[in-house]
C-alpha cells in the first residue's frame, strides 16, 4: 500500500497542490511513486500493489504506473492524513483478502538497497505471522541528531527473523528539540522512525475500533455498500467527516502490541530542499546546483534554477528556488519554515501560488 496523497509543503514552490513532490523526480531520477512502486515489485508484484492518493491525482498515477490495475488506484475524496487513507485502501483489499498482511509504505522515500529493504519486509512479514496482533514499523540508526524525524526507542529483543533482529517498541516519541535529539543519539536506544508499517488487515481493524471508534463506524458504513456506485456516493459523503489522523498517532502510538526492525541501508524521507543535497555533487564550494546559476563568492548553497537563471553573489547557505511565477530564498537551516509562507500565501489569497 503506498501513500501518494500528501501535498510536500516543504517543497513549495517546486512542489504544487496540483503536482506535489511524490510526482516530481530528484536527482534527475524518475519520479518519487514511480521509484517507490519498482521498489516494492520485490516484495509484491503489481496485482498485489495498490496506492492511495487524491482524487484529483488518480489519473495520474495510473499514467505514472501504468502496470497496476487501474481499480487498485484508490481516490481519497479529501485529505484527512494517513490513518483514513490506510483505512479506506484496507478496507478494499480486505474484500479480496481480509486476513490480508499489509505493507504500508510513503511514496516519496529514496531508499537502497532496495533487496535489504525486502529481506527486512520479510522478516516483519514472519513476525506478524507469527504474532497477528503486532504491528511492526522500521527503524533507522540516527547518523545526527536530526530535529526533523521522528524517533523509535526500542526495547526488548523478540527474536530473529530473515537474519535479522526485532525488538519489541518501548515508545514513539514526536520531531525533538535540538538538546533532546542529542540524547536520543547518545544514548544509543532510538532509531528514526522510517514510516513503513507492516501489519495483518485484522489487527488494522481491530486497532481502529478501539483507538478511532468513529472512523471504524464510518468504515462499517462504507463495508455495507455492495455496488460500487452507492460505495462511491457513501465515501464522497462520509470521507471528508473522518476525523484528520495520521495512522502514527491516531493507531501505532497506541497499539497493544508493536515491534520493530532497524534497516541497514541508506535511507532518505526526500523531505525538504536540504535533501538535494543528498542527491547531487556539490561544487568545489559546497554549492548544490540543478539547472543554470551563477555562484561568485558564494558557498553551500542550495540552488534549484528552473527554467531560468540563479546568479548569486557573496551569499552562503541559503536555499533559492525558482519558478515560472515563484520564486523562493530562504536559509537553509530555516527550511523546515517554509509552511509558514504557505500559511501567509493562504492568508492574503495567493492560492493561484499555491
Amino acid at each position: 500500500m503506498i501513500l501518494a496523497g500528501g501535498s510536500g509543503t516543504r517543497f513549495w514552490p517546486k512542489s504544487r497542490g496540483s503536482l506535489p513532490k511524490q510526482f516530481l523526480s530528484f536527482g534527475g531520477r524518475e519520479p518519487l511513486l514511480v521509484e517507490t512502486a519498482e521498489r516494492m515489485r520485490l516484495v509484491a508484484p503489481p496485482e498485489r500493489t495498490w496506492v492511495v492518493t487524491a482524487e484529483a491525482h488518480v489519473k495520474r498515477v495510473r499514467k505514472l504506473l501504468p502496470g497496476l490495475p487501474a481499480e487498485q488506484v484508490v481516490g481519497e475524496p479529501a485529505a484527512r492524513d494517513t490513518a483514513p487513507a490506510v483505512a479506506l485502501a484496507a478496507l478494499r483489499i480486505a474484500r479480496r483478502e481480509p486476513d490480508a498482511t499489509l505493507l504500508v509504505c510513503p511514496a516519496d522515500h529514496r531508499i537502497e538497497p532496495a533487496a535489504r529493504l525486502a529481506a527486512a519486509i520479510r522478516a516483519a512479514e514472519e513476525v506478524v505471522t507469527r504474532e497477528p496482533h503486532r504491528i511492526v514499523v522500521f527503524g533507522i540508526a540516527p547518523t545526527e541528531p536530526s530535529t526533523g524525524y521522528g524517533y523509535v526507542e526500542f526495547g526488548a529483543p523478540l527474536g530473529t527473523f530473515q537474519s535479522l533482529a526485532a525488538h519489541d517498541v518501548k515508545a514513539f516519541h514526536e520531531k525533538p528539540d535540538a538538546a533532546r535529539a542529542r540524547e536520543y543519539v547518545a544514548g544509543g536506544r532510538h532509531w528514526w522512525n522510517a514510516g513503513i508499517a507492516c501489519l495483518r488487515a485484522t489487527a488494522l481493524r481491530e486497532e481502529i475500533a478501539l483507538q478511532m471508534p468513529a472512523l471504524a463506524a464510518g468504515l462499517a458504513e462504507l463495508e455495507k455498500c455492495a455496488d460500487e456506485r452507492r460505495f462511491a456516493a457513501e465515501l464522497a459523503r462520509l470521507f471528508p467527516t473522518f476525523e484528520k489522523r495520521s495512522l502514527d498517532h491516531g493507531v501505532l502510538e497506541r497499539a497493544r502490541a508493536r515491534g520493530v526492525i532497524r534497516l541497514d541501508l541508506s535511507w532518505d524521507d526526500v523531505g525538504s530542499f536540504p535533501a538535494l543535497a543528498r542527491t547531487r555533487t556539490p561544487d568545489a564550494n559546497g554549492n548544490v546546483v540543478l539547472g543554470d546559476a551563477i555562484a561568485l563568492d558564494a558557498s553551500r548553497n542550495i540552488v534549484d534554477a528552473g527554467d531560468g537563471l540563479v546568479a548569486l553573489i557573496g551569499v552562503d547557505d541559503v536555499i533559492v528556488v525558482h519558478t515560472g511565477d515563484v520564486t523562493l530564498v530562504c536559509r537553509r537551516d530555516r527550511a523546515e519554515e517554509i509552511k509558514r509562507a504557505i500559511e501567509q500565501a493562504r492568508a492574503r489569497k495567493l492560492d493561484r501560488f499555491l
